[in-house]
């Protein structure tokens, strides 16, 4: 085992990890700005400096481009060490506006947390600051350049990660700027983050731009409900609003990115067609209704079609957006109180197909979160599923009289014929989060709740079974889609249903092999992978 020292501390070295990273990992923290464990490693900012002593020689340098050696010696508190982080924090402040009270990063500023660590108490510059203008260079990013200091990670993004290489490094000196190149625009669909690796608030995300104080902000960790591909994401909310949703570290998914699709894909949690209450009757004659008269209604409505036409009559209908939970009581339901009818799984898939930037991150052509989960919790209950296209045909037809919609997809939309099918059932249960022309057709109108409302897990397209985690209370009087199928699997006479999404999942371990062996507690949202029901051979 090959090691060397910092700070007195022998520490193993780990090959390909450098001095900056080796220190961070064993709680020795170095200050920096161009470093980004995601990014190449200029050294360009001189921050990270610290002292190294190898074969008797002791020098200064860059601990974001130094590879540790056997026997090397690290000193990250010398006097040498601290007179150069206060010299670079002095030059990085010389024409660095003094706006942390109108500035969005202020709260979670590098350049205001290090000036304050290692940065003099007082300015020795007082001749007039060079002020550098506020630029628009994208659909989503704004960018102060009077705040910048130059560290490139927003270029090193461009050039390394979307590769889209809009930004570049203009001019000199004290005139020198970060900017988009002649008649280019940062408008890839990777821009917002570049706003989360900015260091201080030079890029800015419009939507964000003056919206909160980040510590007024509550956050919690869930995933990415915009495509198959599950980003990690911390969602900040306050006052039962979000206000953004940034990216989290995990290296088997998203590595440190998002989509701005995804980023920006929340609008509709607070979107006034919300649906509020559960409601009774068609059209203009819908009106609202107590929880308890709305499952009977169901129960009414489901149990007359299998009398009047038997049981495979009634069909259901479910959207990938719904949690593994949810596709389980879901499918429970079908498998006993439903039992006979045909069972499909709606997704969205984008005609563009999978995008694939440089770094090999992907925009999933799959737009729902959770199409894989669906297919294995249901198979896994031993259901075959039908694709919508047959239910379609069977209502079209009369075979089938009964349809229990359960949706989900803010952006889901059916066709002409597919709303003509709704009108000649004989009774139609709409569940969903959003007011569209089909709940308008429904006999029975029950409001679920976004992902940001409530508990589970989404299975990724890699088979990875990861978290959400609820940071809101649901709108109105809407129900998470767990604790509507509950009731639903209740009253409609079916196995006995679970009473949370802990024992939900507890019951999916013990029935269905993918999940066996997995508990809801130790999930995470990091995942775990989970065996293909296919490739188990059940």
């Amino acid at each position: 085992m090959s090691t060397f020292t910092i700070d007195g501390s022998e520490i193993e070295i780990v090959p390909g990890k450098n001095v900056l990273q080796t220190a961070i990992d064993n709680g020795i923290y170095v200050p920096h700005y161009c470093y980004h464990p995601g990014l190449s490693a200029p050294a360009n900012c001189r921050m990270c400096l610290v002292e190294m002593e190898m074969g008797g020689r002791r020098s200064l340098g860059p601990s974001c481009s130094a590879m540790p050696a056997e026997g090397m010696v690290v000193d990250t508190q010398s006097e040498v060490v601290k007179e150069n982080q206060n010299a670079v924090m002095e030059f990085l402040l010389v024409n660095h506006p003094l706006d942390c009270p109108v500035c969005d990063q202020s709260g979670e500023c590098e350049l205001q947390d290090y000036s304050y660590t290692y940065g003099s108490d007082r300015s020795r510059y007082h001749e007039k600051k060079l002020v550098q203008p506020k630029k628009d260079v994208g659909r989503h990013v704004l960018l102060y350049s009077d705040r910048c200091i130059r560290c490139t990670r927003c270029i090193r993004f461009c050039d390394e990660i979307s590769g889209t290489g809009e930004l570049g490094y203009f001019n000199r000196g004290v005139y020198n700027e970060i900017d988009v190149f002649p008649g280019a625009r940062m408008d890839n669909r990777l821009s917002g983050n570049t706003v989360d690796i900015c260091p201080v608030g030079a890029l800015l995300d419009k939507s964000f731009l003056f919206k909160q104080r980040v510590w007024f902000l509550k956050s919690v960790d869930t995933i990415c409900p915009g495509c198959s591909t599950g980003c990690n994401i911390r969602a900040d909310y306050n006052n039962e609003r979000i206000y953004r949703l940034v990216p989290r570290q995990n290296p088997d998914v998203n590595e440190y990115w998002m989509c701005d699709d995804g980023r920006h894909g929340w609008g509709y949690v607070h979107a006034d067609d919300r649906l509020l209450f559960p409601m009774l009757g068609k059209g203009e004659k819908q009106e609202l209704a107590l929880w308890e008269v709305a499952l009977e209604a169901v129960s009414a409505g489901f149990e007359r079609i299998r009398t009047e036409y038997g049981d495979s009559a009634v069909a259901g209908i479910a959207s990938a957006c719904l949690t593994n939970e949810e596709l389980y009581l879901f499918g429970s339901l079908f498998r006993s109180g439903l039992a006979g009818g045909p069972v499909a799984v709606r997704h969205r898939v984008s005609d563009e197909g999978d995008v694939v930037f440089k770094s090999g991150f992907t925009i999933r052509a799959d737009k729902s979160p959770n199409a894989r989960g669906a297919r294995t919790v249901l198979k896994g209950l031993g259901l075959s599923l039908a694709e919508t296209a047959d239910i379609w045909r069977g209502v079209t037809d009369g075979r089938i009289r009964g349809l229990y919609l359960v949706g989900g997809d803010p952006l889901e939309s059916l066709s002409d014929e597919e709303q003509t099918a709704l009108a000649s059932l004989d009774f139609l249960v709409v569940q969903d989060v959003l007011s569209r022309g089909w709940t308008a057709m429904a006999d029975v109108v029950l409001p679920g709740a976004a992902f940001i409302e409530k508990e589970g897990t989404f299975t990724n397209v890699d088979g990875r079974a990861q978290r959400i985690r609820q940071g809101l209370a649901p709108v109105g009087d809407a129900r998470p889609d767990w604790e509507i199928l509950r009731d639903v699997n209740r009253l409609m006479g079916g196995e006995a249903p679970p009473a949370g999404v802990e024992e939900i999942m507890a019951d999916m371990s013990n029935t269905i092999a993918a999940f066996k062996g997995i508990d809801y507690d130790v999930i995470g949202n990091g995942g775990r992978p989970l065996v293909e029901i296919e490739a188990a051979g059940t």
